[in-house]
């Protein structure tokens, strides 16, 4: 503890060959996907859809019936991952199985009407939020530099979450799981 404050060091302890991490364009990509993601993960939480169902509401939510193998490789997972979420959303009634229409042993799924709200209900809020952040970002400023840009990004998104261990627990805490499962399930 420094000054009151855990987990925050001296800067004296500082070794002069340190760079700020957000000097690199990977780091600061990273850092902006994974505020990205919260605000995402956070919005389908709200709803009791987790990140990758809601990955595969929105892959699905391009209006064609895909089989698993294709829900698997647009998800960026196993098909065996892809199995499971699927399955998950089959019982809460966000997804349904359809017949391909030229291959009998291919089962295809697609979104129900249940599953098409869900959408919209997340892609609302991630609206919003892109809107809010092209609206935080203003306009290009001369001199800035892609990795300035990206940072600013990811700290309007609520992705500074970096160092400061009050907003870390309090993002940790949205992002838990409802006690009693999906609160959006088939009537």
């Amino acid at each position: 503890m420094v000054n009151g404050r855990v987990g925050v060091v001296d800067e004296s302890a500082r070794d002069p060959r340190g760079t700020p991490a957000t000097a690199h364009l990977n780091y600061t990509t990273y850092r902006l996907a994974r505020a990205l993601n919260r605000a995402a993960e956070n919005t389908a939480l709200s709803l009791g859809i987790t990140m990758p169902q809601f990955l595969i509401l929105q892959v699905l939510g391009e209006g064609l019936p895909l089989s698993n193998a294709q829900v698997a490789r647009r998800t960026f997972v196993s098909s065996q991952a892809a199995h499971v979420v699927s399955e998950e959303m089959l019982r809460a009634g966000l997804i349904e199985k359809t017949e391909h229409p030229t291959n009998r042993r291919v089962r295809l799924v697609r979104l129900t009407d249940a599953g098409w709200q869900a959408l919209a209900t997340c892609t609302a809020d991630l609206v919003e939020r892109e809107a809010r952040l092209s609206e935080a970002m203003g306009p290009a400023h001369e001199g800035q530099t892609l990795s300035d840009v990206l940072t600013r990004a990811a700290e309007v998104l609520a992705g500074g979450y970096f160092g400061d261990a009050e907003a870390e627990a309090e993002a940790i805490a949205r992002r838990r799981r409802p006690a009693h499962g999906n609160r959006l399930s088939a009537s």
